[in-house]
């Protein structure tokens, strides 16, 4: 049996690399060698709770894009050498309700939720990507490793929780936190329409960057409260609509955005909320449970045909992922460093990137 080195959860609270069979693919799925990975929040999260028990003894990340080394006898459209992305979440597309649009809510194939022990995620030195013609997307020669890394899951997180926003030219929106995943917000609330674009935060380079993607205001929370600081600029009148991207407590943040909120308006939320079971949300936001207001949670869109449109939004210079990539670091032996970086809680990182082939 071939092996490789693969990043592995050894038990609650501690992962480190060890010796995994290199996986067998079937007629349908491809082998790709990442080139280059990024680390998150995610990961630390379920490294330190074990949040969910299939990823215990397996290799775990979800964010990567390598180069394809072997396809089976059934892929179409994917040959060795190709560039790809390889997706954050394995949607099943050969689940009957993939057929309603819903593939993305079945994924047990995922390493995550999958009961197969030899089903892991993407820090390793091969990895298996299942239904090659629909999950990976091919990367154009355009755009970087760099940029591409982050299209996967920050812009496409970001992307779907905009969409669920349904902005109209010229609305009023705000994003409620400007990590990576609300950046990308700002960015895709941008290239929607928005009138303008509040973007709540504090770190001075997120800030930056948030003007940088579009931002035309920015509310910092740490100077007050924060419906009062948004209603003081726009003369007590709510917003259109506002996107969830922060971290705290799920009541204030999901609270805020719905009092923030004008009736008719979308609030989208795109933050995992982990250490809480309860959300408590005020009934004036909804008048008592008489007036509307449309609030979910967005699941990023999965697939090959919306990772390559996003890719075309950074081919065509409409988008730079770029930016977010503040540490770049070089070999798999990096790897520990980087999740440290995201586990620091560093004012200075907004992604960490490892290029490692």
């Amino acid at each position: 049996m071939k092996t490789m080195k693969g990043y592995v959860i050894q038990e609650k609270g501690r992962a480190d690399w060890q010796e995994v069979p290199v996986p067998e693919i079937g007629p349908y799925d491809a082998l790709v060698r990442p080139t280059a990975v990024a680390t998150c929040t995610t990961d630390v999260h379920l490294i330190d709770s074990l949040s969910l028990p299939n990823a215990l003894g397996k290799v775990i990340g979800h964010e990567a894009v390598g180069v394809v080394e072997q396809v089976g006898d059934q892929v179409a459209d994917f040959t060795p050498g190709d560039r790809v992305v390889l997706p954050a979440g394995l949607a099943d597309w050969r689940h009957p309700r993939a057929q309603r649009g819903e593939g993305k809510f079945h994924q047990s194939k995922s390493p995550y939720f999958s009961d197969d022990p030899t089903n892991g995620g993407w820090f390793s030195e091969l990895v298996k990507c299942f239904d090659a013609d629909s999950n990976p997307a091919h990367i154009p020669d355009q755009v970087t490793d760099v940029q591409a890394v982050s299209v996967d899951d920050m812009a496409a997180t970001g992307f779907t929780g905009v969409e669920r926003m349904e902005i109209q030219f010229g609305e009023v929106v705000v994003i409620l936190g400007v990590g990576p995943v609300g950046l990308m917000g700002v960015a895709a609330a941008a290239l929607r329409g928005a009138g303008r674009i509040i973007a709540v935060g504090s770190r001075p380079n997120t800030m930056a960057l948030a003007s940088q993607y579009g931002a035309t205001d920015l509310v910092d929370y740490k100077q007050g409260d924060v419906y009062e600081q948004i209603m003081a600029l726009t003369g007590g009148v709510q917003v259109d609509s506002a996107l969830v991207a922060s971290g705290g407590s799920a009541s204030d943040q999901i609270g805020t955005a719905m009092k923030i909120t004008k009736f008719g308006g979308h609030v989208s939320v795109v933050s995992g909320f982990f250490d809480d079971e309860t959300v408590t949300l005020p009934m004036d936001v909804w008048n008592y449970g008489v007036m509307e207001k449309f609030l979910t949670a967005a699941q990023a869109n999965q697939g090959r045909d919306y990772m390559e449109r996003l890719l075309l939004l950074i081919q065509n210079g409409k988008l730079d992922t770029q930016p977010l990539a503040t540490h770049v670091l070089h070999g798999w032996d990096s790897l520990a460093v980087s999740l440290e970086l995201m586990r620091s809680r560093d004012q200075s990182v907004v992604k960490p990137v490892v290029i490692v082939g």
